[in-house]
């Protein structure tokens, strides 16, 4: 049996993308009353007692993290923390709290609690697969009366439908949960085919003590997985990233390789209406492979009609790559190094950025410039 209650306030931030549990006070210690109990902890023991049973257990989410927001900006690490759950491209972390309770039928008196700190790391193969691991860890923090002894199971429900949910390729068994100490439950995931497809991971726990049946429940859901094998962007195995998080392509204008490019687009983000693709500011800028559109933004921002100096070209900004490029009409160019230009929009810069996070046909990006 699963309870869940619960208040999300999403928090933006630039470690990648958090959504705080706004739940007020942590649950108290279990108390020997009917009054410690949930109306649907005390409907259970009401079930119990009508079939004639002396003990009921129950499991209650104490803390269920989900992130619904995008961020604005590129991810410097994650903070894996209560309440919290935190990811980008590539890794993602929730801790998260699950209570369980032994409860004597029909007195509704506590028999054992034991309080578990549940944390789940996912961390995807971008570049070269399209599968996954995703590693459950229980740590009880506290146990009592019969609830010392827990023996506990996990499974990972992945989508309903048998084209396009996800497939658990390695899963473990049942294990013992002892106080202070984590138990580590780590599964193997696997995306099928070769289509573009969205992956949600609901973990399921069932735990069981000595006495009374085991009791089920749903932890906090994953991030979303999205794998795909889109051609041009990396190996035929494909990859899976996080979508909900906006990456961000990043330049130097003390790199002596792009710095000429660097400071246009330093510039151009500062000076065009909507400061697109600069991070905090404006809004992201979003890829096209639509080489017509392509086209287009290049003739329109860096016509051929335009003199080129010596060892110049035209430098477009917003990029002929996305959406917001010069079609649209607001943008800036300039003539820089010709070098400069080529190599930013080569593949160890943009076309790299594009590939290291997956960066599909209308996926969000900022442009991050130091």
């Amino acid at each position: 049996m699963s309870i869940t209650r619960q208040r999300i306030a999403a928090v933006i931030g630039a470690a990648g993308i958090t959504a705080a549990l706004m739940t007020g006070t942590a649950p108290a210690q279990a108390q020997p009353t009917a009054q410690a109990l949930s109306a649907d902890c005390r409907k259970a023991v009401q079930s119990a007692a009508a079939r004639g049973e002396h003990t009921v257990t129950c499991t209650q989410a104490t803390g269920t993290p989900t992130a619904t927001s995008t961020a604005k900006s590129a991810a410097v690490g994650l903070t894996c923390r209560a309440g919290y759950l935190t990811y980008d491209r590539h890794k993602a972390c929730s801790v998260s709290s699950l209570r369980f309770d032994i409860i004597e039928v029909p007195s509704g008196k506590l028999l054992g609690t034991m309080n578990i700190r549940v944390t789940q790391r996912t961390s995807l193969a971008a570049r070269d697969s399209r599968t996954w691991k995703h590693t459950i860890g229980l740590y009880p923090t506290s146990a009592s009366g019969a609830a010392r002894g827990v023996i506990a199971s996990l499974k990972l429900n992945c989508g309903k439908s048998a084209k396009t949910k996800c497939m658990v390729t390695s899963a473990p068994g049942a294990k013992g949960l002892s106080v202070k100490k984590e138990t580590s439950f780590p599964f193997a995931l696997k995306s099928p085919g070769s289509k573009t497809l969205k992956h949600k991971e609901t973990p399921v726990v069932t735990l069981k003590a000595a006495v009374g049946s085991p009791a089920a429940g749903s932890l906090a859901q994953a991030a979303t997985v999205r794998c795909d094998s889109v051609k041009g962007i990396t190996t035929k195995a494909g990859g899976c990233v996080h979508p909900g998080y906006v990456p961000a392509f990043a330049m130097s204008r003390t790199d002596k390789n792009v710095k000429e490019a660097a400071q246009h687009v330093w510039d151009a983000q500062r000076k065009l209406k909507g400061h697109p693709g600069l991070p905090g500011v404006g809004k992201p800028l979003h890829r096209t492979t639509d080489k017509t559109l392509i086209k287009k933004n290049r003739g329109k921002a860096c016509p051929s009609s335009l003199p080129r100096p010596t060892g110049k070209s035209c430098d477009e900004y917003p990029f002929a790559s996305t959406k917001e490029g010069g079609a649209t009409g607001i943008f800036s160019r300039r003539m820089i190094n010709e070098k400069h230009n080529s190599t930013a929009g080569g593949s160890k810069y943009l076309l790299k950025a594009y590939k290291d996070n997956r960066i599909l046909n209308g996926d969000a990006f900022w442009v991050a410039i130091s």
